[in-house]
This record gives structure tokens, sequence and C-alpha cells, in this order.
């Protein structure tokens, strides 16, 4: 194949045409793209025209501009509850109601917070702002636990960009100290007389269960049907907070009051229902009433840390009969280990905090103690009686 022959000046490299000329003692060279050989030597002939002139402005080299970097996405506190709440069913837990009452307190001083914006300053003073509104230590420490669970479970969750929503973890203030354990009882005489005043049948059934065995409110509420065999008398409890399930033998009056409760539904229908047919789910107002009803509750005048007056409620509460119904079995002679089996307490040292000892505990035992050094201590051979006048007093 014959060489192409192109005039002085231009050149093929790679399919274009690039026209050479001298330029202040340099050789230039400007490609010209895929044209033809007379549009380069009319191109050749400008350029060199301009340079004679003094009119030629070189092209500037093409520099690549280079793609501008996406802005960096602000993820806010908002945005971790979603995937904790996700991750929280996915794992089996029990109580999502807790979960979401804590955030809905939680929602008003984090939720539009930019996630690297929370330090430990803004956590101290939800704190101090939770605390002028009287709410305890205890629930504050459960709330700032799932805060602090959101936080966790985000810096160790990679986004589309393969980076995490939380890049470094705040540091939460130490928990806070909580108060003993609660120590209220209920005695036989007074469940009488809250009986008496529990005139809704799901209400009377609920506390029922909840005072002879010391069941959970959420296992109790969370009930259906099908886990309530009237046949064999048992009650089996699937979903309870150590995620053992618990078959109970019922008494009586509970196999009584239960039926009344699931005739007529279907075997995943729930126990608990009012007379309207809708699930029991928030029973305060019922319990306040009821307790205030029988005299073993009451509204008090009160006052927040900021001042705001309110009525508070004092006296019985629901978890009362988890106490009651423990020492009520310890005390009746079922061993704790069959105790436990039945109130679901997984470890001895929760157990502990509800097998309490109260004032009548000890008084019976100072009895016992003194029958037992005189039932063992010699009798005096005096027949002198003790009397006043006997008894010299120094």
């Amino acid at each position: 194949m014959r060489k192409e022959v192109l005039p002085r000046g231009i050149h093929r490299r790679d399919g274009s045409l690039v026209i050479s000329f001298a330029y202040q003692g340099k050789v230039k060279y400007v490609s010209l793209g895929n044209c033809s050989v007379e549009f380069a030597r009319d191109q050749l002939a400008i350029t060199k025209m301009e340079i004679r002139k003094g009119s030629y402005v070189p092209k500037a080299a093409i520099v690549p501009t280079p793609a501008p970097e996406p802005a960096p996405i602000i993820y806010t506190v908002k945005d971790l509850w979603n995937p904790y709440i996700v991750d929280y069913r996915n794992r089996g837990g029990k109580d999502e109601g807790r979960q979401a009452i804590a955030w809905s307190n939680l929602r008003p001083t984090f939720e539009a917070v930019p996630v690297s914006n929370v330090t430990t300053a803004l956590i101290s003073e939800y704190i101090a702002s939770r605390q002028l509104k009287g709410i305890r230590n205890g629930t504050i420490n459960r709330e700032l636990a799932i805060l602090q669970a959101m936080f966790r479970l985000a810096a160790r969750s990679t986004m589309k960009d393969g980076l995490p929503m939380v890049r470094q973890l705040p540091a939460f203030p130490p928990k806070l100290k909580e108060g003993k354990p609660k120590r209220g009882f209920l005695k036989d005489e007074q469940f009488t007389i809250l009986a008496s005043h529990a005139k809704e049948p799901w209400l009377r059934a609920f506390i029922e269960c909840a005072y002879k065995f010391g069941f959970r409110k959420s296992e109790l509420l969370g009930l259906r049907k099908r886990q309530v065999d009237l046949i064999d008398g048992l009650i089996l409890l699937e979903d309870t907070k150590s995620g053992d399930p618990r078959q109970i033998r019922m008494t009586d009056k509970m196999a009584e009051l239960l039926l009344e409760l699931v005739r007529g539904k279907d075997d995943n229908d729930p126990v608990f229902t009012r007379t309207d047919g809708s699930t029991v789910v928030d029973f305060r107002d019922d319990w306040y009433a009821l307790c205030i009803a029988a005299k073993l509750g009451s509204y008090v005048s009160a006052k927040r840390r900021n001042g705001e007056s309110y009525q508070k409620y004092v006296g019985l509460t629901p978890h009362d009969f988890r106490r009651s119904a423990i020492r009520n079995m310890t005390r009746g002679g079922v061993t704790e280990k069959v105790a436990m089996t039945i109130s679901g307490h997984s470890t001895r040292s929760v157990f502990d905090r509800y097998n309490l000892v109260d004032t009548t505990d000890l008084a019976q035992a100072t009895e016992k103690i003194e029958a037992g050094r005189q039932a063992f201590s010699p009798r005096p051979s005096s027949n002198t009686k003790l009397k006043h006048t006997n008894v010299v007093v120094s």
C-alpha cells in the first residue's frame, strides 16, 4: 500500500490530522480531528498568518473537570428509630409498646438533632428536664438505654454508601441511682375486697391470675384463646420475658372466670377483651378506679420539680400482685424452684428481690424463736409467782 504524502506541517496521528508550526521558538502541535487535508492546509495557513500579525492565541489545554463529590448524608436521631425497632422485632423483643413509649418521650428532644450533634451535655439536659417533671430515675435510665441501643445498632450497620449512620458514639452519662425495690404486698382479705369491686369480667379474671400465680401484665394481656386449655385446666404462656414457655395448672376459680372470656372466640383471639370486644391494652384508668373504690389507692396533690401541680396516684399497683403471689407461694410451702417456674423468674437474684420479708414475717419469726426457747428452757423449781412488788428496779 502506497504511503500517504501530506503537505509540509501536516501529519496524521491515529486517524486525526495534526498541524505543526513554530511559535515563540518552539514547535507547537494542534490536533484538528478527523478532517480533510484541504481543511488542515487552510487552518495551518490561518495560524501562521495570526502568528505573523501577533494575534495568535494558543488554545488552553483541556483539563478534565473532576466529578463533584456527593454531598454528605446527614442523619438525625429520627433516622435511627425505625432500624432499631425492626431489629428489636427480629430479635424477638417482648415489649414493643414500652419501646414506643420511651421513644415518644425521647422524640421531642432528640428527633431533629443530627447524630453527630448528640453530646453528653445534651443527654444531661434531657435527664434534668425529665427529673423536673417528676419522672423517676429508673424510668429515665430505661429511656436512655433505648437511645444508646439505637446508636450502637446504627454504628455497626452500613448504608448504601458502605458507611454507617453513626461514625462516633456519644458518651452517655453514668446511670442514675435508682430507688430500692418496692415492697408492696396484698393480703388475702384485701384481695377479697378488691375482687368484689372488679365488675368487668376481664378485670376480675386479670386480678385472679395475677394474684394467684404472679403472671406479668404483658403475659396476661398477650394471652390467646388457644393458650387456655379448659379441658385439662392448663394455661400455656408462650410469649414470656425469658423466651421460655410455661405451662401452669389453673385453679377452679380461674378456670371459671376464663371460661366466660373465651366463650365464642376463635383460637387466635385475645382472651382479655372489654365488653365492646376491644382488646385490653392500657388499663391504668380502670386500675386506678378499682383501687380507689376498694380503698387501696387514692389521688394526692403533688408537685413536679418545676413547680407544676398535679394529681398523683398512690396505692396498689399491678406489680404488687407479683410480689404477693411469690410471697404467698413460698409461705404456703411451695418450693422456691417451683415458685420460680410458675412466676417465670429465670435467676435467683431477681426472684429474691420479689421474695421480700415484711414486718409480719419478722414478728412471726420472733414468736417462733421465743416459743422454741421456752420449750427447751428448764422450768424454775420455785413456785413463787412474779409480782410487781417482788421486782426491784435499781
